[in-house]
């Protein structure tokens, strides 16, 4: 009689284990169907279409006359753009002739890069020390405190806006990093401390400043792999 209850006894659980599992499955597809209504990409969050410039009136990578930053391209250093005004700062830390070629000699002094910003954008004082690969200062961001993704769409072509990187762009400035040399960027988010982009890494620290707005304290470090595979 007891060798029967427990048999019945595994039954009865089996049953009811295989009753979880597919009530399980159930609701795994209903939360899986619905998931997208939820997606991070705000293309997606606010249901509205996204239409991007073309290739040649893409902000970044387009031939915009004197705006045009075709020069930039293929050097192996880091700018910092707007997203607002697409003002560009090249942060030189490796040092390149006239005729492209890098400088590979002892500089024996510092400089400073960046500038003040264009229609109001963000400004950047920066000191650069090439011998030693770093770049170190102060980002007032200014008018490009915030971060629109529509505008950056419609300014950007697919393949520029797919190199662009950001996790939650509620948190995001309205200034991102630049790969010169791969065209890769990132936004500067105000949940994070630090990411790498190529052989550069970007340290830095949002802060308020004295006249209540918004700054970015920045450290550029030049780090390429010490060792090959």
């Amino acid at each position: 009689m007891k060798r029967k209850n427990a048999i019945m006894y595994a039954i009865y659980t089996r049953q009811n284990t295989s009753a979880l599992l597919v009530l399980f499955t159930v609701l795994f597809l209903i939360v899986s169907l619905t998931g997208c209504a939820t997606s991070d990409d705000p293309a997606q969050s606010d249901g509205k279409d996204i239409v991007n410039a073309t290739s040649a009136d893409c902000a970044l990578c387009g031939d915009n006359g004197e705006d045009s930053y075709q020069s930039l391209w293929g050097q192996d250093n880091i700018a910092l753009v707007s997203l607002n005004s697409f003002d560009i700062k090249t942060i030189g830390i490796n040092q390149f002739d006239a005729e492209g070629k890098l400088r590979e000699e002892y500089a024996g002094v510092v400089s400073f890069a960046g500038g003040e910003g264009k229609d109001g954008g963000f400004s950047a004082h920066l000191l650069v020390d090439y011998n030693r690969g770093f770049a170190d200062g102060t980002v007032e961001l200014n008018n490009d405190d915030t971060f629109d993704y529509e505008k950056v769409s419609s300014s950007l072509c697919a393949d520029c806006l797919e190199r662009l990187e950001f996790f939650r762009a509620e948190n995001c400035a309205g200034v991102a990093a630049l790969n010169l040399k791969t065209k890769e960027f990132r936004v500067f988010e105000r949940d994070y401390t630090g990411f790498g982009l190529g052989d550069f890494y970007m340290d830095f620290d949002f802060e308020e400043s004295l006249d209540g707005e918004d700054k970015l304290d920045l450290l550029i470090l030049y780090c390429p792999v010490r060792y090959e595979k």
